[in-house]
């Protein structure tokens, strides 16, 4: 066989290679989407089935109160966060004070608003309250549950929503919650409990319909502006944070958008969640959604602290008046801004409800009974007295429901009671799925006292039925219910039929706790029972891993520009050097140099977006824990395949048309080590560099590096010992590279040229033989270029850690 003929079979083996990477890399794709497709169909399934559950509710007691959506992964909080702040403070570098001597209290489990006119510290304060506010000197004092505490050791139960909606592009709406609930979970947590979890967030954000769809961002056109924000808050729930901080969750968005925002949020402080958020001019529907509410006046002082509700009685008394069909958010800014007169101060000045507030903060016994103006007790009924009515109802009912009168009710007797009350003939998997929710995993039959317990079980915030049951009970969901669920036989059911108070009774005692019953453990809980133990390194690396793979697949049209790029300077260096110039010797180091300065600033480029394009992303999780060498490594590791693959493509297609006269592996190892080094520099500039600059500053340090420094003809200037030899040696990759190919090519031709050709080769062989460190020349600059690159990537790993450490706290 012809010996180039040989060497361009070689090229087939790694071609292979490649091909059955990036297989595996689309198979293991498809079989995401499947599985992502499996999880949404599931998800449409609880939520139908929830829906008819209410229709039957509706049906069977209208008066019976039901949650609209209930938390089936989600669960009560047994420890909740009480925060008292004093004389809080933010002194700027310069000098400026821009917030003072803010003293109050927000409580466990309550939806907490800070408002204020533009410049009165809102943002501020609430960096300040959760140890973000790095850019000044804080000051004052936060105590959690009475004990003074730094929040960063609340780290792994806090969650911070900035106002910029801060989300990955290239990932589905699900997948987005469930790798942030994954990461950011306690250990422990199983698969089936996060996939529960990612169902509750889609549902409570109102995101399930949208839950396949990619995010999108400028260039690719994904998801609608309010429903990124929703993904933007989700991102946090989906961590269960006991407290969560929002900076203006509702910007952007109109005024029924943020009140649906703001509604679910709410829900989610029905689990004992503080929620605190920054808002600006709320409506007044929006406005009573808070529970308390701060107002701050300019230079960032308090005006008022305390129940929504108090606000306007609380301004009232101070002798203003608020005009009728007024908006009472929008006369509050008003009133601190100076705009409105006040009848008892003729001189009134914004800056006099400080002192005023001041007053009166002294003076608590004031401030309950002017709050509960209005205020009226009403008696609910007892879960016990529900369940007695809902009994008598569907004592009289049953003969109705129970068909065939065998006492039980089978699938198809359900699915007539759905119909009859949904006026829609419901789905036999909705049907079945209802079933094990009654009664257990397969059963045929449900009592009359099973489908009493589970009717019941719809009034509460978490779901709890039989399905969960045996989840929990398999350890699959780990909600640790504090009730079980009584599946009676026809016997007892019998016997409760005769004392039906005394079962309605006993049903209360198994029900889940509510929040009323966790106050008492929220307000004494320790700073130890606040916080958790959340994935170490080994965990978290997989699941990057697996986030970042399934965000390479989806970049395929980026990757599709940077190879096309490559081949083209591939053909065009192979054309130039083999029939343009066709004088050029093929072991002539300057088409060496040629090639690889071309590949390592081709890859120097391209390695800038792995660290520099999702820079608030990545500032966003450091700040909430993520360890961030696994972050990187997880980077690295699936560009990898990227620069293999652009290297190998770049290589291959010279080597096709030039013909080298060497075999490709011997041909292709130099480009390797070059690829390594170059990707190496791309790393180091864009975590140091802001990403508008990185293109810029990495082709200047390659054109110097690799063009200048490592040119043959003025290479020996610098190879004279001393500083200038250390420095070019440790920055210079083609001095490395070119050196590798050049060695190998004479090894292998055998070249005896003859006239310039001879001076050429006498030139480079000087330069290029004159140090091997005692290993031989291509070992020595394989060596040195492993070293390079390495220790690229370990200032890499330090500019990421240690460069914008303001960003990440």
């Amino acid at each position: 066989m012809n010996p180039e003929t040989a060497n361009d079979l070689s090229v087939i083996a790694p071609l292979l290679a490649v091909s059955v990477m990036v297989l595996s890399i689309y198979v293991l794709d498809r079989r995401w989407r499947n599985l992502q497709a499996q999880l949404a169909k599931a998800t449409g399934l609880m939520n139908e089935s929830h829906a008819f559950s209410l229709n039957l509710v509706r049906q069977c007691m209208p008066s019976l109160k039901v949650e609209k959506y209930q938390f089936r992964g989600m669960r009560a909080k047994t420890a909740g966060a009480n925060i008292e702040f004093d004389a809080l403070s933010l002194e700027l570098p310069s000098g400026k004070r821009v917030l003072e001597g803010v003293t109050g209290k927000f409580q466990a489990g309550r939806m907490c608003a800070i408002m204020g006119p533009s410049g009165a510290g809102k943002t501020t304060f609430m960096n300040v309250l959760c140890g973000k506010a790095t850019y000044g000197h804080m000051g004052g004092s936060i105590r959690i549950n009475g004990q003074e505490a730094n929040m960063k050791s609340l780290k792994s139960v806090m969650g911070f929503v900035p106002q910029d909606d801060i989300v990955h592009q290239e990932l589905t709406v699900r997948e987005q919650i469930q790798f942030s609930a994954k990461l950011r979970g306690r250990v422990g947590l199983s698969e089936g409990r996060v996939e529960r979890i990612t169902e509750d967030v889609l549902n409570v954000m109102q995101i399930d319909h949208i839950q396949n769809s990619i995010v999108g961002g400028v260039e690719q056109r994904g998801i609608s502006g309010g429903q990124r924000k929703r993904v933007n808050i989700g991102l946090e729930l989906a961590a269960e944070p006991t407290l969560l901080f929002l900076d203006e969750p509702t910007s952007g968005l109109d005024s029924t958008s943020s009140l649906s925002v703001c509604s679910s949020l709410k829900k989610m402080c029905q689990l004992g969640m503080t929620s605190i958020m920054v808002i600006h001019q709320p409506r007044y529907s929006l406005f009573t959604l808070f529970d308390d509410v701060l107002l701050l006046g300019k230079g960032g002082k308090t005006v008022y602290l305390g129940p929504s509700a108090g606000a306007k009685p609380y301004f009232e008394s101070l002798g203003f008046e608020m005009p009728a069909n007024e908006n009472p958010a929008d006369w509050f800014m008003d009133v601190i801004s100076g705009e409105v007169p006040n009848s008892q101060i003729p001189n009134f000045k914004p800056e006099m409800l400080f002192d005023l507030w001041r007053e009166k903060a002294a003076e608590p016994a004031q401030l309950p009974s002017m709050l509960r103006q209005g205020s009226a007790v009403t008696r609910l009924l007892s879960q016990a007295e529900e369940r007695a009515i809902l009994l008598q109802k569907l004592e009289e009912a049953w003969e109705y429901i129970d068909v065939n009168h065998d006492g039980v009710m089978q699938a198809d007797e359900l699915q007539q009671l759905l119909a009859h009350c949904s006026s829609i003939q419901p789905q036999a998997e909705i049907v079945r799925e209802l079933m094990d929710r009654m009664a257990g995993d397969g059963a045929r039959e449900v009592t009359k006292y099973q489908f009493l317990d589970y009717l019941c079980s719809l009034s509460a915030d978490v779901a709890n039925d039989q399905t969960l049951a045996r989840l929990d009970a398999e350890g699959i969901t780990g909600t640790r219910r504090m009730f079980a669920w009584v599946t009676k036989s026809k016997n007892l059911s019998k016997q409760e039929a005769q004392q039906p108070d005394e079962a309605a009774d006993d049903s209360t005692t198994a029900s889940s706790p509510t929040l009323e019953d966790l106050e008492g453990s929220r307000s004494e809980a320790s700073l130890e029972c606040l916080s958790r133990e959340t994935l170490g390194f080994p965990r978290q690396l997989q699941l990057l891993m697996l986030r970042r793979l399934v965000q390479w697949w989806r970049m395929n049209r980026q990757r599709a520009i940077f190879l096309a790029a490559l081949t083209l300077g591939g053909v065009i260096l192979a054309v130039i050097d083999r029939f343009i110039v066709s004088g050029t010797a093929r072991w002539d180091a300057m088409s060496f140099l040629n090639l690889h300065t071309a590949l390592a600033l081709l890859l120097a480029i391209f390695c800038l977006q792995v660290f520099g394009n999702d820079q608030p992303v990545f500032w966003r999780e450091s700040s909430s824990g993520m360890n961030v060498f696994a972050y990187f490594q997880s980077r690295l590791l699936v560009n990898s395949m990227d620069i293999i693959i652009q290297t190998f493509l770049f290589t291959a297609v010279y080597y096709l048309i030039r013909h080298p006269g060497v075999a490709f592996w011997e041909f292709f190892l130099p480009f390797g080590f070059t690829a390594y080094a170059a990707s190496g520099w791309g790393y180091l500039i864009s975590t140091i560099v802001p990403p508008r600059h990185g293109p810029f500053i990495v082709s200047l340090i390659v054109f110097v590096i690799c063009g200048l420094l490592g040119n043959p003809s003025t290479l020996s200037n610098f190879l004279v010992g001393g500083a200038m030899e250390v420095c070019v040696s440790a920055v210079s990759i083609t001095r490395w590279s070119v050196q590798m190919s050049f060695a190998e090519a004479v090894r292998v031709l055998h070249p005896h040229p003859i006239g310039v050709s001879k001076y050429l080769y006498d030139m480079e062989a000087n330069v290029f033989f004159k140090r091997d460190w005692g290993l031989g020349t291509w070992w020595t600059a394989a060596l040195a270029l492993m070293i390079m690159g390495t220790v690229l990537r370990l200032g890499s790993f330090l500019g990421l850690r240690f460069t914008n450490r303001d960003k990440q706290v």
